[in-house]
């Protein structure tokens, strides 16, 4: 009985024995196992903890500060370049605006100046007849020439363009001198030219009216102007009405010599009218040529 306890108990250890004996062995292993990893990630992180990029020498600055200083000046140029197209564009649509501005006034001038010569005709005729005696005048070429002395033109100025070049401060856009130069010279030549005539002319004129009105019938005098075969036949059929009364011979004679005046100042105002045109076609061949607007 004792032998077969022994022998049982002598089996046990063994196995007990046998069991740690294997989990020392796997214990072993496992961490022999884990060693190489452990290692690797150490290795690793140590060799990260220990990166070093070096001091920069003054060829890393010197090429660091040519890289920017070229990347600025290169996007001055390029404003630049844009500024500058965006202002030739404004310089050359002035041009063209002003351009058209001169053309009109050529366009107006070429009606202007027939008129005011027209009119140098009609005072001629009225002063002529005025110097007749009063039974031998002609009263319907009379009547028809003093009714035109009832009309008047003044020349229209077409300054839109130089006013915003002026108030706008946009005249330094103009960069052709040459161009720059001639349109101030237009400018003040016109204004000169139409300040001075107008404010003798339109007094003038008002005073020939008022003489007018007491010696002539103004009946038919928008028809004589308007209509001059309609007054031919007004006056066959009351030809009273065209003709000046012998008690008035004072008045024509004061309306006689301020025609003197009036057609002084009239040929000077043809002379001018003239003048400017001449300005403005030779100021439209520059402008022309200069921007290629032809």
């Amino acid at each position: 009985m004792e032998e077969k306890i022994d022998d049982e108990a002598l089996d046990n250890s063994m196995e007990s024995q046998t069991e740690n004996h294997s989990e020392e062995i796997i214990t072993k292993q496992n961490i022999e196992n884990n060693k190489p990893l452990q290692e690797n990630t150490n290795m690793e992180v140590h060799h990260h903890s220990h990166s070093s990029h070096g001091k920069k020498n003054w060829k890393s600055y010197f090429w660091e500060f040519l890289m920017l200083f070229l990347a600025v000046f290169c996007g001055f140029l390029a404003e630049y370049k844009l500024e500058h197209v965006i202002e030739n564009q404004r310089e050359e649509k002035y041009a063209a605006s002003f351009l058209e501005d001169i053309k009109k006034d050529t366009a107006y001038l070429s009606r202007e100046i027939p008129y005011w010569k027209d009119l140098l005709n009609h005072i001629d005729t009225v002063r002529a007849e005025i110097e007749k005696p009063y039974g031998n005048r002609n009263n319907l070429s009379l009547y028809k020439s003093m009714s035109y002395m009832r009309t008047y033109s003044n020349f229209e100025y077409h300054d839109r363009t130089i006013e915003q070049l002026k108030n706008g401060g946009n005249f330094r856009l103009i960069r052709k001198s040459i161009v720059a130069d001639s349109i101030i010279d237009y400018d003040a030549s016109i204004k000169s030219i139409l300040r001075d005539q107008e404010s003798q002319s339109n007094d003038i004129y008002r005073n020939l009216n008022y003489l007018q009105d007491k010696i002539l019938n103004s009946k038919y005098s928008n028809i004589a102007v308007n209509n001059p075969k309609k007054a031919d036949s007004l006056f066959k059929n009351n030809p009273n009405a065209f003709i000046i009364s012998a008690q008035k011979e004072s008045e024509l004679f004061e309306y006689y010599n301020r025609l003197e005046f009036y057609q002084r100042m009239t040929t000077y105002r043809v002379g001018s009218l003239n003048r400017i045109n001449r300005r403005a076609t030779n100021l439209i061949k520059l402008i022309e040529t200069e921007y290629h607007l032809n």
